[in-house]
């Protein structure tokens, strides 16, 4: 059975002439009823009675034909479907995303997702900058959200927004903890530099700003298990995007810098974009975070 036999049948169907119909089809006649008598033979059914000047279909083309437009269908879904996958516009998005991203992800995901209902968002949370770029490079990444990424040649950097960096601090040091000066004796648990350049180099910027080198502290891994562990027990203190904290401690305070620390954040794809669906997430990414900036304005 071949989809132009159904297509013919179909329109003859819905004409009740076989000229009128060919000519809807742009072909003869001849061709038209040849599929269609094709067609019977091999279903071994009658679907039209030609006795009369105006065909109709027969108790069998009745029963078939819902079928037959079914048929249709689930193959113009399945034509368009690899079209979109051809050009890029649909299938499955290789997301590289980011600890701290928070509600932010969330919104710009709900934003894409509304747009693209379609499209499966792979994600996969990595902190190494480096290693993210490198896969958007290899094509195992169509995007990645990047903390203060680093020029890398292929690779086009998207700011989207400057993310508040917090003192995280044990309680009885909240205090002064505004001035980072004063946790000059503390151990600064982050990240390693080869993991994020730009941030680490942001914080150790900011501490000598305030007028000291950071003692080292331990890695940074975990932020739910460094709030709760060594940063709960008075070892260490840390600064950490307001996005990822979600902890309410007695034992953890979480302050605002003085002068406050910002944390720029981007979208990261090939240049050019490999795929339409890696540009579509970075309207998405501000088209959303220009409805938060709107809804903070109107709050202040």
């Amino acid at each position: 059975m071949e989809v132009r036999q159904l297509r013919y049948f179909v329109t003859v169907a819905e004409i009740g002439h076989f000229g009128r119909a060919a000519e809807r089809l742009h072909i003869v006649q001849p061709a038209v009823s040849k599929q269609i008598a094709g067609l019977e033979r091999e279903l071994g059914l009658t679907l039209f009675d030609r006795s009369r000047r105006q065909i109709r279909l027969t108790a069998d083309g009745e029963a078939f034909l819902p079928h037959a437009r079914r048929a249709l269908r689930a193959i113009d879904r399945a034509a368009k479907a690899a079209a979109d996958l051809a050009a890029g516009t649909a299938g499955l998005l290789h997301v590289g995303s980011s600890p701290g991203l928070g509600r932010r992800l969330e919104d710009i995901l709900t934003e894409f997702r509304g747009r693209h209902p379609d499209v499966t968002v792979d994600l996969t949370t990595t902190s190494s900058v480096p290693d993210k770029l490198a896969a958007i490079l290899t094509g195992d990444l169509d995007a990645a959200f990047v903390p203060a990424p680093p020029h890398r040649p292929g690779i086009a950097v998207h700011h989207l927004w400057d993310e508040p960096l917090l003192v995280a601090v044990p309680a009885p040091r909240a205090a002064t903890a505004a001035d980072l000066v004063t946790l000059a004796d503390l151990p600064l648990a982050r990240s390693p530099r080869e993991a994020n350049p730009g941030a680490f180099d942001l914080i150790t910027a900011a501490c000598a700003a305030a007028g000291f080198t950071p003692r080292p502290g331990p890695i940074l891994t975990s932020v739910q298990d460094l709030l709760a562990g060594p940063i709960a027990a008075g070892h260490c203190w840390a600064l950490l995007p307001a996005g990822s904290i979600r902890a309410d401690s007695a034992a953890v305070a979480f302050v605002a810098p003085t002068p406050p620390i910002h944390l720029p954040t981007a979208l990261a794809l090939t240049d050019p974009p490999r795929r339409p669906l890696a540009t579509d997430l970075l309207v998405a990414a501000r088209r959303t975070n220009s409805t938060v900036n709107t809804d903070r304005t109107l709050l202040s």
